[in-house]
């Protein structure tokens, strides 16, 4: 079932939010587009409501009452989020696409930012960074502004991206030409948990010209309980979907390597403080298997899995600022 605002032009920019019974997370993400989007003709935003059984329905049904432009599909039975992300990108009619998740926020100002780059430049893909809130969202993340990146080989944007690439709403893609290109079917990710990466990595392939915007944005969610198991996903899933994806080794390797330098270190020690994932792994034997001979693993991470937690903290604290000197040159840790 969809219900649709029609509209005969074709929109610049399409923001679609799949979404799974949290209607609190949809209804405060709804909150703050709504400013942003009031009189925008240029945004096409979807909801794909993978049949939830909480009060979504309603919630939708409130801001269109409002006069809030959006497009409503509520799917019959629960596909699964992989799905439902697919199911968003093939609805949306933008030239972009913005698939952004229910329990993630955007900063105010944000959608005229990325309107302004979208109309400016023509860009193949997009990536906003992130930072994370607990509680009460925070409107504005203090900060000092940086200029944003005009990136224009894959090489150069994925040692600047690595595993953000992973993260969907972090990531905005151009449809148009994606659609151009030849790929294996998207559908064949269909559980993996990172289906995202098909119309990612097909533009990175591609790319022509990217951005990274490196201002925080992006307001992720604090919360880092997963349905999944998360070791798995990012190890050797993503690791596999890469190596099949991604067509040059360079650009395999700075995502994998920045995996492995800035992702696992911060999960690792919140599953040392059990509070990570509903799913019972070994990290190290998991990624021992996958990264044992990349020798990140064993500086980076391999400590913050066995030392006492008081000595995985100070390590953590270690690697966060290699990480923070890596960045502020350029990330060419990432590559060596």
């Amino acid at each position: 079932m969809t219900q649709m605002n029609p509209s005969s032009e074709r929109p610049l920019l399409t923001i679609a939010i799949p979404t799974y019974n949290r209607c609190g997370c949809l209804k405060q993400l709804l909150e703050i587009l709504e400013p942003q989007l009031a009189g925008e003709s240029r945004v096409e935003l979807i909801v794909s409501d993978n049949a939830s059984p909480d009060d979504t329905p309603d919630v939708v049904a409130s801001f269109r009452e409002k006069g809030l432009a959006l497009i409503y599909n509520r799917n019959e039975k629960n596909l699964g989020a992989d799905a439902n992300i697919v199911h968003c990108f093939e609805m949306a009619r933008g030239e972009y696409v913005w698939i952004f998740g229910d329990d993630d926020l955007i900063a105010p100002g944000t959608i005229n930012r990325v309107l302004h780059a979208l109309s400016s430049q023509r860009y193949d893909i997009v990536c906003i960074r992130a930072y994370f809130y607990l509680g009460n969202y925070v409107q504005h993340k203090n900060y000092t502004p940086v200029p944003d990146l005009d990136l224009t080989t894959a090489e150069e944007f994925a040692r600047h991206v690595h595993v953000m690439l992973t993260f969907i709403s972090g990531i905005i893609v151009n449809k148009e030409y994606i659609s151009s290109m030849s790929h294996p079917p998207f559908k064949s990710l269909l559980k993996t948990n990172l289906i995202q990466l098909g119309p990612y990595y097909t533009a990175l392939n591609h790319l022509r010209r990217g951005l990274l915007i490196r201002d925080p944005l992006i307001a992720a969610t604090g919360n880092s309980h997963v349905g999944y198991a998360l070791y798995r996903t990012f190890g050797p899933t993503l690791t596999q979907i890469t190596s099949e994806w991604v067509e040059m080794k360079s650009v395999q390797r700075a995502i994998i390597n920045g995996t492995i330098q800035t992702f696992f270190p911060y999960f690792l020690l919140l599953t040392r403080q059990s509070v990570t994932s509903s799913v019972s792994e070994d990290p190290h034997q998991i990624l021992r298997l996958c990264f044992g001979k990349n020798l990140r693993y064993w500086i980076f991470d391999y400590p913050i899995c066995i030392l006492p937690l008081p000595f995985a903290k100070i390590w953590f604290m270690v690697v966060r600022a290699i990480n923070k000197v890596d960045r502020l040159c350029g990330n060419p840790l990432v590559n060596l």
